[in-house]
């Protein structure tokens, strides 16, 4: 989970190790919801979860964005200003997560400066948006299903309709005409 942003020394990676903590959370458990502000970054371990936030005039959850085992979820714009977050991060499944608190990050930090620079990398590539907002339907749906087919194996194509920002009726148009 660390080898991606820098090469830590054995050293490192304990000290890493001695500052999180693992948590088991059941389907449904919330690690962050809307209008908390968020003190930790997580690693998923095994699971996945999805961000999402309420429309009331639509009356339901807009999903925002999809989360992987191998993957690190936090909500970037809370974490970084400490201000409320404007969504809610949901276990989509019994899931198994490794929390770093951020005080503990900068305690890691003080130490060495390769967690500043985990911390940059981490921060500074956050998954705003993984496709251009002028692509149609067809080319969002081909694109995750090249680049992140194992979000359409795990998650319900509603969510990924609703993260696509397409109906689930187009979705199912879409399929019919995608030969695996």
């Amino acid at each position: 989970m660390l080898a991606e942003f820098a090469d830590f020394s054995d050293a490192e990676v304990q000290l890493f190790n001695k500052n999180i903590s693992k948590r088991c959370l059941d389907k449904n458990a919330v690690l962050c919801k809307e209008g908390d502000v968020l003190k930790s970054i997580f690693f998923i371990v095994k699971g996945s979860f999805y961000q999402s936030y309420y429309n009331p005039i639509r009356e339901e959850d807009i999903i925002t964005d999809l989360h992987l085992e191998n993957e690190w979820v936090f909500n970037p714009e809370s974490l970084v200003n400490q201000k409320p977050a404007k969504t809610t991060i949901k276990a989509f499944e019994s899931s198994e997560v490794i929390e770093l608190t951020l005080e503990s990050l900068h305690k890691l930090i003080v130490i060495s400066n390769k967690f500043l620079q985990f911390n940059k990398l981490l921060i500074s590539n956050p998954k705003l948006s993984f496709y251009d907002e002028n692509m149609t339907p067809t080319e969002k749906y081909n694109y995750i299903l090249k680049t992140r087919p194992q979000l359409i194996q795990t998650f319900p194509l509603s969510m990924i309709a609703s993260y696509l920002k397409i109906r689930p009726e187009t979705i199912s148009r879409i399929r019919a005409n995608v030969s695996f």
